[in-house]
């Protein structure tokens, strides 16, 4: 894992019919490909397509996968070869196109009839794609997930959550806080991983200190049919969202109800949004050596991750990578286990449905050791947990810790089975 760190990508969306650039996005330090090369990538695809054979991805130095949606989007990504399976990439391709569909709607990309007009109105969706692309901090897009946040006190913002989305006429409605999703009505979970995922990431995109009207598109729930999402700064960073139909107009919800519904909970909010990005409190139980984690509940459609705790005498600085470096063994360390190691859970198909591995056995637990780090993972239907200690730790002492942390966080409030707000 220690060469696999994940170092540019370049993304190309053309349509399928006839070969021709809609856009391309791209992360890190990557040449620009010149026309006559994407045309070669598409042909390729094409090829292949015409004597009946699915083109998944090839590798060279580099590895492309091409994946085609409803018979007239084409998408390709060059990436740097991490060794691990193409399941996480042709997964952040399904996500890309679920952003195309959610600003424009499946029936403009089935059916496209103006090439130029498509361009243009695929512009919006660039903030979101780039966020999907570059986003090392949130691991939802890589766990089709929502990214949330342990705040202790969920109770003090769920119940006015409930009565402002009450009042805007809707069931569907959430508080994000530095990005992260802090309390949700019912409704609000019933949504796909992907579509929860994009909502988030889409307002994570918003401009601070705002307040929008946008007609989106959820891609599983209702491809075809927009709905209206609001989007209300409550405080810098502090985002409260509801989906609903044509009324209240945006006007009418921050006159009549933002004050009335907020106002008085105004304490809450600000221990919320202090938190930062750190996605847990200060009182939370963390196990001696650890210096990162994920943890995912694929039937509730949770992730929680972090590699933020105080620095501690136990960990010398010279032992603990860097804030960046410890991001990305995070990320790579799901991406190298899941789909090799542990099954990819393929929730939205078909509830616990799994893509198989090439095991006689299903492992359970897993780790590996490098020169600055070490790392744990478990199994444990429908959790998984992905634990990074320092290099000190003892190899030894490395799974009764992971276990414990992983017991400590199936205690919290965000991952009880309590109906309300979860």
């Amino acid at each position: 894992m220690e060469d696999s760190l994940p170092r540019s990508i370049y993304l190309m969306c053309l349509t399928t019919a006839g070969g021709v650039p809609l856009f391309t996005r791209s992360k890190g330090i990557v040449k620009q490909l010149a026309f006559a090369e994407i045309g070669m990538l598409y042909g390729v695809q094409m090829f292949a397509q015409n004597h009946d054979v699915e083109l998944q991805s090839t590798t060279t130095d580099s590895r492309v996968l091409w994946k085609v949606f409803s018979d007239s989007i084409t998408l390709i990504v060059v990436v740097d070869d991490d060794d691990s399976e193409d399941c996480h990439y042709l997964n952040l391709l399904q996500n890309i196109f679920n952003a195309m569909v959610f600003f424009v709607g499946l029936d403009s990309l089935e059916n496209i009839k103006n090439v130029e007009r498509l361009r243009k109105d695929l512009k919006c969706c660039y903030a979101v794609v780039d966020s999907l692309l570059n986003d090392c901090e949130f691991l939802g897009g890589l766990t089709n997930s929502v990214d949330v946040s342990l705040f202790p006190d969920i109770n003090l913002l769920q119940d006015p959550l409930e009565v402002f989305v009450n009042s805007a006429g809707s069931t569907h409605g959430c508080v994000h806080s530095n990005g992260l999703l802090v309390c949700a009505t019912n409704k609000w979970w019933t949504l796909t991983g992907f579509e929860l995922n994009l909502l988030a990431t889409f307002i994570r995109t918003l401009p601070e200190n705002t307040a929008s009207d946008v007609p989106i598109y959820l891609p599983d729930a209702s491809p075809k049919i927009p709905h209206r999402l609001l989007s209300i700064h409550l405080l810098s960073g502090l985002v409260v969202s509801v989906l609903c139909g044509p009324s209240p107009s945006l006007d009418a919800v921050k006159s009549q109800l933002v004050e009335a519904c907020w106002l008085p909970h105004m304490e809450p909010m600000r221990a919320c949004l202090n938190m930062g990005t750190k996605s847990i409190s200060s009182s939370f139980a963390i196990e001696q050596g650890v210096i990162g984690f994920l943890f995912i509940n694929y039937v509730q459609k949770k992730c929680l991750s972090t590699v933020q705790f105080p620095q501690t005498a136990a960990i010398p600085a010279s032992k603990l990578p860097s804030y960046e470096r410890r991001l990305e063994l995070l990320s790579c360390f799901y991406r190298n286990t899941v789909g090799t190691i542990f099954p990819l859970v393929k929730q939205e198909v078909e509830q616990d449905s799994e893509v198989s591995i090439p095991f006689t056995h299903t492992p359970k637990e897993t780790y590996i050791c490098g020169p600055d780090y070490k790392a744990y993972a478990i199994d444990d239907k429908p959790y998984q947990l992905f634990v990074l200690f320092a290099s000190n730790v003892p190899q030894y002492a490395i799974r009764s810790l992971s276990q414990k942390q992983m017991s400590n966080l199936k205690k919290e409030k965000m991952f009880s089975t309590d109906k309300k707000g979860s």
